[in-house]
C-alpha cells in the first residue's frame, strides 16, 4: 500500500514512519506523486493556514476516490467540521501515536470515518437534539445480545474503549470483540455510522 503524506516538514515525524515505514513525503500535489494512492494524509500546520484545505480539494479533483486523512498539528471541532466539508474521511492529531495511525487507516479503508472521540461526541450531540431516539431503536438492537447492546450504547455516546470498560467492569479487549460483533451485526462501519443508526 503506498501511503503520501503531504507535508513540509523536512523529515517525517517519528510515529509515522513507524506505522509506515515505506511512507513518502511530498510538500504539494502534483498528479504524478498521488497516482495510485488510495490514501493520502494531509498535515495541518498552523503556520501553512489554510492551505491543508486546498491540498485535500485538489486531491480529491485529481483522485475523486482517493480517501484523505487530516493530520493537524492543533486539532479542534471547527476545523475538524471543515475537513468533512472539503471531502476528508480521517481527522486526528499529528502526533498520534503509530497503533492510532494504524488504525485510522483500518477503519478508513474499510469505508469508516474517523473524527476522533470529541469531535464525534459533539456530531453525536448535534443530531440527538435534532433527531430524538424513535421507536425502531428496539427492532435495530434485536440482534444485539444483553452485554453488546450495553457497549453499542456507550460506543454510540461517543465514549472510547477504555471509557466502557470501565462504565461496564469488563476488560478493553472484551469491549472490542463486543463492538466488532456489533459491527457485523448492525451492517455498520464505525462509530459514527452506529450513532446515525442509532438515531434514525
Amino acid at each position: 500500500m503506498k501511503h503520501i503524506f503531504i507535508t513540509t516538514l523536512k523529515q517525517s515525524i517519528e510515529s509515522w514512519l513507524k506505522a509506515f515505514p515505506q511512507l513518502t513525503t511530498i510538500a504539494d500535489v502534483v498528479s504524478a506523486d498521488v497516482a495510485g494512492a488510495s490514501i493520502i494524509w494531509v498535515h495541518a500546520q498552523i503556520e501553512q493556514g489554510n492551505q491543508w484545505r486546498k491540498h485535500v480539494q485538489q486531491i480529491l479533483t485529481l483522485l475523486p476516490s482517493a480517501k484523505v486523512i487530516v493530520l493537524s498539528n492543533n486539532p479542534d471541532q471547527a476545523e475538524a467540521m471543515q475537513a468533512l466539508e472539503v471531502g476528508a474521511v480521517g481527522y486526528l492529531h499529528a502526533y498520534a501515536h503509530q497503533h492510532v495511525l494504524q488504525e485510522v487507516y483500518s477503519v478508513v479503508s474499510q469505508g469508516g470515518v474517523w473524527l476522533g472521540r470529541d469531535v464525534l461526541k459533539h456530531l453525536i450531540t448535534l443530531t440527538t437534539r435534532v433527531n430524538p431516539q424513535s421507536d425502531a431503536t428496539e427492532e435495530i438492537l434485536d440482534g444485539l445480545t444483553k452485554r453488546e447492546r450495553e457497549v453499542a450504547l456507550e460506543a454510540a455516546k461517543g465514549n472510547s474503549n477504555k471509557e466502557i470498560a470501565r462504565t461496564l467492569s469488563i476488560s478493553e479487549r472484551t469491549v472490542k470483540a463486543h463492538l466488532t460483533s456489533v459491527f457485523d451485526t448492525l451492517k455498520v462501519r464505525d462509530r459514527l455510522h452506529l450513532a446515525l443508526q442509532w438515531l434514525y
